[in-house]
């Protein structure tokens, strides 16, 4: 298992750990994350953003820019983060969860995603980068 450090608003950390930043996840995407990390045997950083008041707003903005991996689960966020969810999904180092067929997100971002299967090697090979 590796060593997990695990930041939330408004708290941040600069180091050269891998960072991954859960946005308003499900607790299945914890589940699966929790059992990716059992696997994985080196540190990585898990940003967890989800405030119901979304009074860190800017800490969220900052810290989308600054980690490896954002897994944003578009159907659960508050109307503030829906509100810049575009510009977040936009990010090429974003993943997205969500059951909306209306909002075109996939034309900001192919990167939608329906579980987290594939990111231990991705997690794995980004340890590797950087």
């Amino acid at each position: 298992m590796s060593d997990v450090t695990l930041i939330t608003p408004p708290d941040s950390l600069v180091n050269d750990v891998y960072s991954v930043l859960l946005v308003y996840p499900q607790i299945e995407v914890k589940n699966a994350l929790s059992e990716i990390l059992e696997k994985v045997d080196t540190p990585i950083n898990i940003y967890l953003y989800e405030e119901l008041d979304d009074i860190h707003i800017d800490w969220l903005m900052t810290e989308v820019r600054k980690v490896n991996t954002v897994i944003i689960d578009l159907d659960n966020c508050t109307p503030t983060v829906k509100n810049i969810a575009g510009w977040i999904v936009s990010r090429p180092n974003t993943f997205y969860l969500t059951n909306d067929t209306i909002t075109p997100y996939n034309l900001l971002n192919v990167n939608q995603i329906y579980d987290l299967h594939w990111l231990e090697s991705y997690i794995k090979r980004g340890l590797n980068e950087i």
